[in-house]
């Protein structure tokens, strides 16, 4: 995976997929919030290769992959639990970062740590391309059986059944981590699964309509007038023209679709931010600082949507639809795979209409909808969120020993459990601050919700592990 500097990865060089078709881990700004951080903790591990079925579903199938896992056995004396932590959309290695509490939680209850990667990610591809064909193996429902293949395998052969595993995860793979409790709830005794948003959702307005409720008054005042003067400029040739110079575009945005495509990355690049609002570095407060710098607000935008780039943007969205539609496996960084999530099971668009935010009010699902039907050559193809949401149970899980820990600050609690259940068998901790932060490394800047929420996790740990 090419690991870019970028706040709006997609608005440039479209390396990624992951600024446009929304993702709860919005990996521009994760990619960005990790290089803030500089190094994080190094553990030892181990890595290795799992045989895994390509199709768990085919009982005549038995073809396998090679599916690639870590071991951490640093604190691990035989006779602790096994915590598990469940790589999302993207090669294992990125989600380093999300794994510090959780080597710290196994250092605390002296567990043996595993990281599986995911299906069609990293290094682990059961296809020899990425056809739409072989993405019919690319589901949540695969992925959470790779992982229940591979944990009764790893038990029995290492003489470890007896021990009580908890599966982890943060944002899509907090999610699979609930539900991996509620479908193979004998393999599991608990979950953690922070940022993880169970709910699959189409039309996702919340996700913009978030930045007025985390950014401060200014920037959101900002925000409305900066996208005020931008929408008047998209009425006549010599406003987009005006357009094209300031936020330095390679080519014309006179075509509909190219300005439905430009105004989306904008509104990424800046109501994006509240995503990774994490300590220490806080990116929605540095970004907010750099678009009030001064009264120029469109040219502060554009700087926004510059950064780490040179050259021209190339904001063509024949470019983008191009790029997702390369099936080589080489030419991929993991976009296309979790395009296809999102356009078959999830949805996860984000939208923009009148009202809904500070940003440009154009932004309507149908398009999004069907850059799916372009990339896979599947007419019609919509996001079966209906399906998924009723295998699954949305956010009225009956999954049991689930703890859920959301970021206030995060578009993605929406779609997540933020308060326990009547029966008491689901927990929920909030905090002030961004995605996934309760398993980032611990920094003097944690607001006191964020330490408590990490003390309500382990806790909770003490709990399930203790019976």
């Amino acid at each position: 995976m090419k690991l870019l500097l970028l706040l709006v990865l997609v608005s440039c060089l479209l390396n990624s997929a992951y600024g446009v078709f929304k993702t709860p881990f919005g990996k521009n700004r994760e990619r960005l919030y990790r290089e803030q951080l500089g190094e994080v903790p190094v553990f030892s591990n181990q890595t290795f290769w799992f045989d895994q079925k390509i199709d768990h579903y085919d009982f005549f199938n038995n073809n396998t992959y090679k599916q690639q896992y870590i071991v951490v056995d640093d604190y691990f004396d035989g006779s602790g639990p096994i915590f598990i932590y469940l790589a999302g959309e993207a090669p294992m290695g990125f989600f380093g970062f999300q794994e510090v509490q959780v080597v710290e939680w196994a250092k605390q209850f002296g567990a043996l740590f595993i990281v599986i990667e995911h299906r069609f990610y990293g290094k682990s591809y059961p296809t020899q391309d990425l056809s739409t064909n072989n993405l019919k193996y690319l589901t949540s429902q695969q992925a959470l059986a790779d992982a229940a293949n591979f944990l009764s395998t790893y038990k029995a052969e290492n003489d470890l059944v007896e021990n009580p595993t908890v599966v982890f995860g943060c944002s899509y793979s907090g999610a699979l981590s609930s539900w991996f409790r509620l479908k193979y709830p004998q393999l599991a005794i608990a979950s953690i699964a922070p940022s993880g948003p169970v709910l699959a959702q189409l039309n996702f307005t919340g996700y913009y309509a978030q930045f007025s409720n985390s950014a401060a008054p200014n920037c959101v005042q900002a925000a409305q007038t900066a996208t005020n003067q931008i929408m008047q400029l998209t009425k006549s040739s010599a406003g987009i023209k005006q357009l094209e110079k300031t936020f330095n575009s390679c080519h014309s945005l006179e075509n509909p679709r190219d300005l439905y495509y430009f105004l989306y990355t904008l509104t990424e690049a800046l109501g994006s931010a509240d995503q990774m609002n994490n300590p220490p570095t806080w990116i929605l407060n540095s970004t907010c600082g750099t678009f009030l710098q001064n009264d120029n607000l469109l040219t502060n935008w554009a700087q926004i949507v510059n950064a780490g780039q040179t050259g021209c943007n190339d904001y063509r969205l024949s470019t983008f639809i191009e790029q997702m539609r390369e099936i080589k496996i080489s030419q991929q960084d993991g976009s296309r795979s979790w395009v296809y999530q999102t356009c078959v099971e999830f949805g996860y668009f984000s939208t923009t209409y009148e009202g809904t935010s500070v940003f440009p009010p154009t932004l309507n699902v149908e398009e999004q909808v069907k850059w799916c039907e372009e990339i896979f050559d599947v007419p019609g193809m919509t996001p079966n969120i209906d399906w998924t949401n009723a295998y699954y149970g949305g956010q009225n899980t009956q999954a049991t020993n689930v703890m859920f820990t959301n970021g206030l600050l995060d578009p993605w609690h929406l779609l997540s459990v933020n308060s326990d259940n009547e029966a008491g068998t689901v927990r929920a901790a909030t905090y002030e601050a961004g995605h996934c932060a309760s398993l980032i490394q611990e920094t003097s800047e944690d607001p006191i919700s964020l330490v408590n929420a990490r003390e309500e996790v382990v806790s909770f740990l003490k709990g399930v592990l203790s019976n």
